[in-house]
């Protein structure tokens, strides 16, 4: 797999597809993946990001990860790199209010406050960090102010592609973003270039590091463990079944009107079986017509009747349902 996505990438001169070189093949055969990441990854930060053995070959983490490693020797040596800072400002397109709306932003992370900002430009983030520092007679002009300002301690950050379309996009979980007003507030991003989304996320993840002060590095953001459309009914027979976004998201299942949607349409926290919770693999209220992959979430207020498309989705939403159930809920100072 690494053979391949390095010769689609051309990181090495004499890799290529039509071409390969068979010294080259023998030499990798030889050297191995351990014996060459004790080399190219010794100094790898805890709060990078690394690609799951699963990542799509074209993701632009794993595009990213093998260029730090080969092309920029990032990770020879224990001097940080720019991103590990504590502080980072960009540009970033973030997604508006229209469909297809997207409108340039200047972000800007302090690790000190433990907090990432935005503003409508450049200029406007450079006016409110004079006014800030106590510049006399700078008057700050209400479009100088922050849109919007996420608080990193509680924040979670994970690859967006696969719901924007763009492949270098983030989508910024925060549970008191702005304008969240007690919902979880969904920001999506995305870069014109790979390497500048990947180090934003690792400077997030090292900014969380540091605020939590956490010894290990997959506590730091978390991917979800599920996302996909389901049907789902209300709490009465007579309501009708309507398509939506479903997230789980750790202990936390939510679901939106599109995957694009700023905050959710609810917020349902998953139990243990101790705490009244199950999952069932059919409609169990009789009163309703089944469909053909239905599925029971039951929860001490309620219960939540859905359906799935496909036999595959509907075993896969089954089975992580089910094992979150099964798994005691750890007690935890880390808040994401």
């Amino acid at each position: 797999m690494c053979v391949c996505v390095h010769a689609c990438m051309r990181v090495h001169p004499h890799m290529h597809m039509d071409c390969l070189y068979v010294s080259t093949l023998k030499n990798l055969d030889s050297v191995g993946n351990l014996a060459a990441n004790e080399q190219w990854a010794k100094h790898v930060p805890l709060a990078y990001k690394r690609p799951r053995p699963d990542e799509r070959p074209d993701s632009v983490l794993r595009e990213q990860w093998i260029r730090a490693k080969y092309e920029r020797k990032e990770f020879l040596s224990e001097n940080h790199p720019d991103y590990l800072s504590g502080h980072r400002s960009g540009l970033l397109y973030k997604k508006g209010k229209g469909r297809n709306e997207w409108k340039p932003r200047w972000f800007v992370m302090n690790q000190k406050e433990g907090s990432l900002s935005y503003f409508k430009s450049r200029s406007s983030a450079k006016c409110y960090a004079n006014r800030v520092a106590g510049c006399a007679g700078l008057q700050l002009k209400i479009w100088d102010k922050p849109l919007g300002v996420i608080q990193l301690r509680q924040a979670n950050a994970c690859f967006a592609h696969n719901v924007t379309g763009h492949p270098n996009s983030l989508q910024i979980i925060s549970p008191d973003g702005p304008g969240a007003d007690g919902k979880t507030r969904n920001l999506f991003v995305y870069s014109e270039a790979g390497r500048d989304i990947v180090e934003w996320i690792v400077a997030i993840r090292h900014a969380r590091l540091c605020l939590l002060k956490v010894t290990a590095g997959d506590m730091l953001t978390r991917d979800f463990t599920r996302a996909g459309y389901l049907d789902k009914t209300g709490p009465t027979v007579s309501n009708g079944w309507r398509r939506r976004w479903f997230v789980l998201d750790g202990r936390r299942l939510r679901y939106y009107g599109s995957p694009l949607d700023p905050f959710e349409l609810n917020d349902i926290g998953i139990g243990t079986i101790a705490n009244g919770y199950a999952v069932h693999d059919e409609i169990t209220d009789r009163r309703r017509t089944a469909p053909q992959y239905g599925i029971t979430l039951v929860t001490p207020e309620r219960s939540f009747y859905l359906n799935s498309n496909s036999l595959e989705d509907y075993k896969s939403w089954l089975s992580a349902l089910q094992e979150l159930i099964d798994t005691p809920i750890e007690v935890t100072s880390i808040t994401m």
